[in-house]
């Protein structure tokens, strides 16, 4: 059913200003890729992680409101989605230039479970443990998350790096894009039919009203925002394909490590999101911000791999997974301290802390390159 706030239109915070922003940005961008002035290709730059920004926390926006009108866990299904889709177009607009290199969709995945599981969790934590002493969140549904999420990582970013040639065969390659996607299907299975009550922290709906939300109020109906949200994720497309070569020469000009364009991607695409799930935090909703978090985790995993994977064999592009051994380490340390922050379904400042120790020591050794 297409529902719509009933709220009168002139109070609707939902204005499309970012695709003002959008068309003015990609006729300025197309003038001026090809210069080579090291300050202006900064300011451009500059003006096109503003734009992608702004397009980003629109299609998340949109999303948003499509989410709080289906309820859990569909809200956090969606917004998840989001990412993802963002996630794939960012990397497939700089894969189509064919200036990125082979492991840009290995540091890309995980810069999402670092900055993620680490950063966000980590500040989410800190905050919501210093204002409420203790939260609370649905331990049944959080192990849920991370029994898909401890294989999918060690399968996808560990093992190849046993491997002498760094990475997966043609033939390996597609063994694990179905078995990534078929792992999403059975968790999907799981979330959204046998076991949706897991994924539901009970309390955190009492007094929920019809204008609780951040993505509301809207006059508009559920096609409206499908549309919108269509329109600023071509917009991310269109100015990241444009700025793809000024972006990578900046980034050598600036002897940026190799790691950066994946975490530059990471950050862009997990910036409007990790916002609301902080909202939700100091709202004492920590369940709906790790649903949140751990879902786009998830559903980046599964659903980029097979996504990039099917892009690189179309252009014929080479794909490297396997991760440097400090590297593995940090991802290995994090998923496990992830079991244990959420052992008892009960947080604290405590297990804040620990999540951004590992994110300091993850920024450590990007910048070592």
């Amino acid at each position: 059913m297409d529902q719509a706030q009933h709220h009168p239109s002139g109070k609707t915070r939902h204005k499309e200003y970012s695709l003002i922003l959008t068309m003015i940005t990609i006729p300025v961008l197309l003038f001026m890729q090809h210069n080579t002035n090291l300050l202006i290709t900064v300011l451009i730059n500059l003006l096109a992680l503003v734009t992608i920004l702004g397009a980003a926390f629109s299609v998340v926006r949109h999303a948003d409101v499509l989410a709080h009108r289906l309820g859990e866990p569909y809200g956090s299904l969606i917004l998840s989605l989001a990412v993802v889709i963002l996630e794939v177009s960012l990397i497939s607009a700089l894969m189509v230039t064919g200036d990125t290199g082979p492991t840009l969709m290995r540091d890309t995945l995980y810069s999402v479970i670092m900055i993620v599981m680490s950063g966000l969790v980590g500040i989410s934590l800190l905050l919501g443990g210093r204002k409420f002493a203790t939260q609370h969140v649905n331990l049944a549904g959080i192990k849920q998350y991370l029994t898909a999420l401890l294989p999918l990582a060690i399968i996808v970013l560990v093992l190849p790096a046993t491997f002498g040639s760094g990475t997966f065969s043609s033939g390996q390659l597609l063994i694990i894009a179905l078995l990534s996607a078929a792992m999403y299907i059975v968790f999907l299975t799981i979330q959204t039919k046998t076991h949706q009550n897991l994924f539901i922290y009970e309390h955190e709906d009492e007094g929920d009203g019809p204008d609780d939300h951040h993505g509301k109020p809207s006059a508009h109906g559920n096609a409206w925002h499908a549309c919108w949200l269509v329109v600023h994720l071509v917009a991310v497309i269109a100015v990241t394909k444009i700025n793809a070569g000024s972006l990578e020469y900046l980034l050598t000009e600036l002897h940026a490590p190799p790691q950066f364009t994946g975490f530059l991607i990471a950050l862009l695409i997990l910036s409007p999101e990790g916002l609301g799930a902080l909202k939700a935090v100091m709202n004492n909703q920590v369940q709906r911000a790790m649903n949140l978090f751990f879902g786009s985790v998830l559903a980046t995993i599964s659903l980029t791999v097979p996504a990039v994977v099917i892009i690189a064999m179309i252009t014929g592009q080479h794909l490297v997974f396997g991760l440097s051994t400090s590297n593995a380490v940090l991802l290995i340390t994090v998923l496990l301290l992830c079991q244990s922050s959420f052992a008892t379904g009960r947080t604290n400042v405590l297990n804040g802390a620990a999540h951004l120790a590992i994110f300091v020591a993850y920024l450590l050794v990007l910048m070592m390159g």
